[in-house]
């Protein structure tokens, strides 16, 4: 039976470094490519969430029109404060107690909600008077803008581009 020697054992010091210069190098070029789909993830996943709440404006919509004064051409939305709740209140009688956004979660959490606010902050309503591009003058970067005269909602941020403008939720 031969032994092995000491010096057939194990890598040069020269092996170590290439495998560890060839580490780097994939990580240098993987990095940036994997920080990009973090982006991507979240704006579809706002793209996602607000198809729901957007649906679910416009069901609310459907349900106060046809239940409430079907005599009345003119589109009503739920008020903010029925927004903010998830639930028909007082102002539509026929419909009070009925959820707008069906599901356990309710509202949708907004991805783009700055990170080292309460999660409570994540799917929060707020009243926004102007229209869609702009974000709400206090509480920015946080949930979701509604605007009642219009129905419309967005993204009440704009962390995924530099200014409002770039909100293209």
């Amino acid at each position: 039976m031969k032994l092995r020697s000491l010096k057939s054992q194990g890598f040069t010091l020269i092996e170590l470094i290439m495998v560890v210069g060839l580490l780097v190098i994939l990580a240098a070029i993987a990095i940036p490519n994997f920080i990009d789909f973090r982006k991507e993830a979240k704006n579809s996943s706002t793209q996602a969430a607000l198809g729901v709440l957007r649906s679910a404006v416009v069901i609310a919509a459907a349900s106060i029109q046809l239940k409430e004064d079907p005599s009345n051409p003119t589109p009503k939305f739920p008020t903010f404060e029925e927004m903010q709740k998830n639930s028909f209140l007082d102002a539509h009688p026929v419909l009070k107690g009925n959820k707008i956004i069906e599901g356990a979660n309710g509202v949708p959490k907004n991805p783009w909600t700055q990170a080292t606010l309460p999660t409570i902050h994540f799917n929060k309503i707020l009243n926004c008077p102007a229209p869609k591009g702009s974000t709400h003058p206090i509480e920015t970067h946080q949930g979701w803008c509604y605007l009642e005269s219009t129905g419309e909602i967005w993204a009440n941020s704009y962390l995924n581009g530099d200014t409002p403008a770039e909100n293209n939720f």
